[in-house]
């Protein structure tokens, strides 16, 4: 009975209370994009300008350089581990990101 208890004790403080990915809304690949995104932009905030990204000569790109971190952080944090499989299923955000980069830019 004491080594039950003890086994249980330990396993709770192993437990993760609140993990990023819990709840089934959460398999939303946009959703967690979302919420990463506003997460780097308050690190980020004295390194980016208005539109996201470090400031530097030449063209604006639409899909700012915070952006393109947050799309990477996203994708290690759902355990996607292939650009090809990114692609694939950001595919179907096309509407929700309209200036998306390829995967040739990426």
């Amino acid at each position: 009975m004491f080594k039950k208890l003890c086994i249980l004790l330990i396993y709770s403080i192993l437990e993760m209370v609140k993990p990023l990915i819990y709840h089934q809304y959460m398999h939303n690949l946009y959703t967690i994009f979302s919420k990463i995104l506003k997460i780097c932009k308050q690190f980020g905030d004295n390194l980016i300008n208005e539109k996201g990204n470090i400031p530097r000569p030449g063209v604006v790109p639409k899909f700012s350089d915070i952006e393109v971190i947050a799309l990477n952080l996203t994708s290690e944090a759902m355990g996607i581990d292939s650009e090809s499989n990114l692609f694939i299923r950001l595919s179907e955000y096309k509407d929700k990101m309209p200036n998306l980069i390829s995967r040739r830019q990426y």
